[in-house]
C-alpha cells in the first residue's frame, strides 16, 4: 500500500512540472477565426487616424504578416462606428472556409468604437487596432494578468501597442513559421 501511495505521488508531481512548464512556454492563446492567411488587404474606411501606426507595428515584427490597403468585395474592412457598448474594438470574421460559420476566414471587419475611443489618444487607439489585427492573425484574447501581451485585457493601452514576444511567437504558430 505503501509502495502504491509513494507511486501515485511521483506521477503527480511529475505531471504537475509537466504541465507548469507546457503552460509558461506559450502564454499566447491560439484564436482558430483568424485569416486563412497571414497577408491581410484592408480597405480602410475610417481607422480614427491610426491604420499606418498599427501597419507599422505589425510589419516591425519577425513575422510573415503583411497589411496593405486595397478595395474591392474580396478584401477586409475597418470601419469606426458609434456604439452604444462596451468595448473599444471588435473583430468579425466573414466568409468562413467551412460551412461559412467554423474555420479560419478569408476576410474580416474590423470595428473601432467611436463614442469609447474618441477622446483616447493616438497611442490608446493604435492598441486597440493591433490588438484586433492580431484577432485576425489567429491571437486570441489573453486574459491573463501580469502578461506582456498586446492581446492582454489589463494591458495599459496608453503604453502597449505593440505585438509582443508571446503575441509574435503565436501568429508564427499559426501560421507554420
Amino acid at each position: 500500500m505503501h509502495r502504491m501511495i509513494k507511486t501515485i505521488c511521483i506521477i503527480v508531481v511529475v505531471c504537475l512540472l509537466f504541465a507548469t512548464s507546457g503552460a509558461s512556454a506559450a502564454q499566447y492563446i491560439y484564436y482558430d477565426s483568424g485569416l486563412r492567411s497571414p497577408i491581410v488587404v484592408v480597405n480602410v474606411i475610417d481607422a480614427m487616424g491610426v491604420f499606418g501606426i498599427a501597419q507599422t507595428k505589425w510589419h516591425n515584427t519577425n513575422t510573415c504578416v503583411q497589411i496593405v490597403q486595397g478595395t474591392g468585395n474580396d478584401v477586409s474592412t475597418i470601419v469606426a462606428e458609434n456604439l452604444a457598448s462596451s468595448w473599444y474594438g471588435c473583430y468579425t470574421p466573414l466568409s468562413r472556409e467551412h460551412l461559412f460559420f467554423w474555420g479560419r476566414a478569408y476576410k474580416c471587419k474590423i470595428t473601432l468604437n467611436t463614442q469609447l475611443l474618441a477622446n483616447k489618444s493616438a497611442t490608446f487607439r493604435a492598441s486597440v487596432l493591433v490588438h484586433e489585427f492580431g484577432h485576425a492573425f489567429c491571437l486570441d484574447d489573453n486574459p491573463s494578468s501580469g502578461n506582456l501581451s498586446i492581446m492582454n485585457y489589463d494591458r495599459d493601452r496608453n503604453y502597449l501597442s505593440w505585438p509582443t514576444t508571446d503575441d509574435i511567437a503565436g501568429v508564427n504558430y499559426a501560421y507554420g513559421e
